[in-house]
């Protein structure tokens, strides 16, 4: 099966799982890792499997982890095909772990790696093994989205090969743990190769200096625009911005969530997860869906009730338009 390799910048070589051993370490930590999602338009299912997370020490040593380690009875089971399994090596243990991705949103994340002994030190490197390429009996990709309107089935590429993350650091006798978070209205994007994964909103997050912002906006909000907010988001922007701008513009927001309407009051919710503590200034995107991923220079239709110099800290926030 064909694979393409999604690097991050990470911390931390482990032991024991058949790496190289690390001569800049200072002791050892452990290392937990989590998936989770910032949700993307028009797709039901975004079905990413992986069979290999790998991490490279500064140093140059080298250790990886396998379905063996993975939490792969955690595997999505809406991504398998009614009636078929993952396939499974001669040892029964399954060759990939498979996640929907849009079934851990804004603060909900699923456990994939818990409690790994790692080597204390700089790391730079992060390899996520993706299966792009093969697929079960019934044709269904190993890695694939299902698109909302048309219900089809459309495997996922990643064009690259690879996903660069930020580095981070591992401290001896501590607990890291950690989010990978997929920003999916930046990170995939549909065009005449059908559906790419690109590094672009594919972060890994200290789960100590994250929080999460919610709340809830009015269904008059957009009354400038129109009289409805089904087509509003919430735009999150770092308050230090010179100007509020679009998807894949110079000033773009650092996230961006739909808005949840209520069909009986038209009233709407949001839930936005793992945002670094840091001031920040929101903004409800009345036409949000018409916000190119890539392209910027898009004219956003912004509600006047925007949220300034707001600060995320430990306990969260929750704002209300």
């Amino acid at each position: 099966m064909k694979k393409a390799v999604i690097v991050g910048l990470v911390s931390a070589a482990l032991a024991g799982c058949g790496g190289s051993d690390s001569s800049d370490s200072n002791g050892t930590g452990t290392f937990s890792l989590a998936f989770s999602d910032a949700p993307v338009d028009g797709l039901e299912q975004v079905c990413v499997a992986f069979d290999q997370i790998s991490v490279h020490h500064v140093d140059g040593g080298e250790s990886s982890w396998g379905t063996t380690s993975f939490a792969a009875d955690q595997s999505s089971p809406e991504c398998v095909p009614e009636g078929l399994t993952i396939p499974s090596d001669s040892n029964g243990n399954p060759d990939f772990m498979v996640i929907n991705l849009m079934a851990y949103q804004g603060n909900d994340s699923l456990q994939v790696l818990s409690d790994e002994l790692m080597e204390s030190g700089k790391y730079t490197q992060m390899r996520l093994s993706v299966l792009e390429d093969g697929s079960h009996s019934d044709g269904t990709p190993y890695s694939h989205v299902i698109e909302t309107d048309t219900n089809s089935v459309e495997g996922i590429r990643v064009p690259s090969g690879e996903l660069k993350l930020d580095g981070f650091d591992v401290i001896a006798d501590a607990t890291q743990a950690y989010t990978l978070e997929f920003d999916l209205r930046k990170s995939m994007v549909q065009n005449a190769n059908g559906y790419q994964l690109k590094p672009r909103g594919v972060r890994l997050v200290n789960n100590e200096s994250v929080a999460a912002i919610d709340g809830t906006v009015s269904s008059i909000a957009c009354n400038d625009y129109t009289n409805n907010i089904n087509d509003a988001f919430v735009y999150v922007y770092p308050a230090s911005t010179p100007e509020y701008g679009d998807l894949g513009s110079e000033f773009e927001p650092y996230t961006s969530v739909a808005v949840d309407v209520d069909p009986l009051t038209q009233n709407g919710t949001f839930d936005v997860g793992y945002v670094p503590f840091g001031t920040y200034d929101l903004a409800v995107v009345c036409n949000g869906s018409e916000d190119h991923p890539e392209i910027g220079g898009d004219q956003l239709e912004i509600a006047d009730s925007i949220q300034q110099d707001l600060i995320l800290s430990t306990t969260g926030l929750t704002v209300s338009f």
